[in-house]
């Protein structure tokens, strides 16, 4: 089982692998939520995907809390 902080530092090293480490500027966690139905942390979080970028990219990425695996990961509109 893992916690909640576990969950979330999954999450950005899951985008690290993904975007690289310059491509997971001001990593922020919105919202942390523990859904026991479905077993799983659900993170949402926003970052900016590169050096020069303007816009954050959000997502919400459902995380197994049995072994802290990414179910899925969707992507959703940021306003500023």
């Amino acid at each position: 089982m893992i916690t909640g902080n576990e969950a979330t530092l999954k999450v950005r090293d899951y985008f690290e692998s993904v975007h690289g480490i310059n491509g997971v500027i001001a990593f922020m966690v919105l919202t942390l939520n523990k859904n026991i139905a479905e077993n799983e942390w659900d993170v949402s979080c926003t970052f900016y995907p590169s050096v020069g970028a303007r816009q954050r990219v959000g997502y919400i990425v459902k995380v197994d809390s049995e072994d802290g695996s990414i179910k899925q990961a969707e992507m959703v509109v940021v306003k500023d």
